[in-house]
């Protein structure tokens, strides 16, 4: 594992964004990796700021949802959203979530039945629940 662990580093100071996904994922589980949660969002951080959808929405859920992680519904609504522009489906039915509840953001129906249909049009199963519920 000292290895992988080395060659995800080397490709992390390279500037892979997919490494600073995956290592971060490691470190924010613990996963092959000893845990280290602040490690973990910092990589996800890192791809976030660089655009990879995938970690704006790893960073954005573990801001919702981990206390933890220093728990930020404002910051999370903002990489929910940027992932959301790019079509990350996962994203779309969050900020839906977000616009629905007022997480992060003032309450607003409208674009929360609006997120959940782009997020339902690709099949997920989560928007389309809501959507019904929303009816």
């Amino acid at each position: 594992m000292k290895k992988a662990a080395k060659l995800f580093k080397r490709a992390v100071e390279l500037g892979s964004v997919n490494a600073m996904l995956s290592l971060g994922y490691r470190y924010f589980t613990g996963e092959d990796f000893k845990l280290d949660e602040k490690k973990g969002l910092k990589l996800w951080r890192m791809a976030a700021d660089r655009g990879l959808a995938r970690a704006q929405c790893n960073l954005a859920v573990a801001l919702y949802e981990h206390e933890r992680a220093c728990q930020d519904l404002k910051e999370a609504f903002r990489y929910f959203q940027l992932a959301a522009e790019q079509g990350f489906t996962q994203a779309e039915h969050r900020l839906g979530m977000c616009f629905g509840q007022g997480d992060g953001v003032e309450p607003d129906l409208d674009e929360a039945r609006r997120w959940y249909k782009r997020a339902a049009a690709k099949g997920d199963k989560w928007a389309i629940e809501m959507l019904k519920r929303c009816a």
